[in-house]
């Protein structure tokens, strides 16, 4: 619950409810505390785990995409969608019923 929707605070602790949040707010901001790396299939490069193309300019090799996570697709052995052909990680596709794409019964 937000402090500043409540009905007992004033308009002068909301403004101060919000000047506090937003010092927090730029004195730590958010960080993405991921930070994985992953190696480019064609041309061993270091790219971050969420990149579906390779940054190197002599590269730019283009990654499939697995429907079920969003992430790059490096993996060998991986899941096919008999209706729209399209590819996910084999044990992230085990949760589902459906192919999140066409809604294929798996």
């Amino acid at each position: 619950m937000k402090l500043d929707t409540l009905s007992s605070v004033t308009d002068t602790e909301k403004d101060q409810f919000n000047k506090l949040a937003m010092e927090i707010f730029l004195k730590y901001p958010p960080r993405d505390t991921r930070d994985q790396k992953i190696e480019c299939t064609t041309c061993e490069a270091i790219i971050p785990d969420c990149s579906i193309v390779c940054p190197n300019p002599n590269c730019n090799t283009r990654f499939p995409i697995c429907i079920a996570t969003g992430r790059p697709l490096l993996d060998y052995q991986f899941w096919l969608c008999p209706s729209c052909k399209h590819r996910a990680y084999e044990q992230e596709i085990q949760s589902y019923k459906y192919c999140p794409l066409c809604h294929y019964e798996i």
